[in-house]
């Protein structure tokens, strides 16, 4: 069976599923995001709220002509993502929250995977697997997201030093946990998905890992977050957030010392900022890295960092 798609004017009709769709300026992605919602083989009632977030691309306006039973909320000023997914969170009514970013896609099975994995369980949420399609050269690859429990000691562990969850477009979250966790915070313009992740889990949601790749993350180089001042952004909010939730986490997870986790963001950020060439900061990084680290592990880091930069120095020749 089919899903249903809820009309804007049902009151009655129970909704399993809301579909939060943030745009700005991608009207031609966004037509093929909502395709691949309307494309879903979903035993169950669906909404979909679109949040125009101040675009100039006309998108409000096709929204309302082509797809008069998607919920559009149109914004007089660009307020960011995560603020647009909250004016949504706000009047979504389904029992289950599904993000999908406006140039990302799902494979028909998406929602029957992510929702059926959650039926029946308290407390949890649904993170599927991803397959990265890079748009310029057509190439694609699967990441199964997934803790790496071979390096960290803990999903915990491994979610505070670098998240592994790429995108929102592959979590899906019982919208009853928003009322305990709390919305995006609209002040954090980079990696807040990341917090809420994180909050989900201190306040006892386990996140469910069914390592199906059905989203698929368009890289397309069109508002891609890879530049030195965003990896900067990004590395900032990450250690303000380890150090606030640091002490609600050590109470109910065996982590490893604090002064261990910030070493690790800083050595991560170093091996970022080397990939894309940016030195100074790649050094920066390092030294701050060491600064939180015994010097054998600072050392190990320059040394592996050091080792790429050769490697790849040889291949550019």
């Amino acid at each position: 069976m089919a899903m249903e798609i809820s009309p804007q004017s049902s009151k009655v009709q129970s909704i399993d599923v809301s579909v939060i769709i943030p745009t700005h300026n991608r009207i031609s992605m966004l037509e093929e995001a909502l395709a691949s919602v309307y494309a879903q083989e979903f035993d169950g009632v669906i909404e979909i709220i679109v949040v125009d977030d101040n675009s100039q691309d006309g998108t409000s306006e096709v929204i309302s002509q082509k797809y008069p039973d998607v919920h559009l909320v149109s914004l007089k000023q660009n307020v960011g993502a995560y603020a647009a997914r909250n004016r949504a969170l706000v009047e979504a009514k389904g029992k289950y929250i599904a993000f999908l970013d406006s140039d990302d896609l799902w494979e028909t099975n998406y929602l029957r995977t992510q929702v059926n994995t959650l039926v029946g369980k308290e407390r949890h949420f649904s993170v599927s697997g991803l397959v990265y399609w890079e748009l310029v050269k057509n190439q694609k690859k699967i990441w199964l997201q997934r803790p790496n429990l071979k390096k960290y000691t803990s999903l915990v562990h491994h979610l505070l030093v670098d998240s592994f969850i790429s995108t929102p477009s592959s979590v899906v979250i019982p919208r009853q946990a928003f009322t305990e966790v709390g919305l995006f915070d609209e002040t954090i313009r980079v990696g807040e998905d990341a917090a809420l992740y994180e909050r989900c889990i201190v306040s006892g949601y386990a996140p469910i890992f069914t390592e199906l790749p059905v989203a698929i993350k368009r890289i397309h180089g069109k508002d891609h977050l890879t530049s030195a001042n965003n990896h900067k952004i990004r590395k900032k909010n990450r250690i303000e957030r380890v150090n606030k939730l640091y002490p609600l986490l050590q109470s109910k997870f065996d982590l490893v010392p604090l002064r261990c986790i910030r070493a690790e963001i800083h050595a991560g950020f170093a091996s970022k900022y080397l990939d894309e060439d940016h030195f100074f900061y790649w050094l920066e990084s390092s030294l701050a890295s060491a600064q939180n680290a015994s010097f054998k592990y600072a050392l190990f880091n320059m040394k592996r960092n050091i080792k790429k930069l050769l490697r790849k120095s040889s291949l550019s020749r």
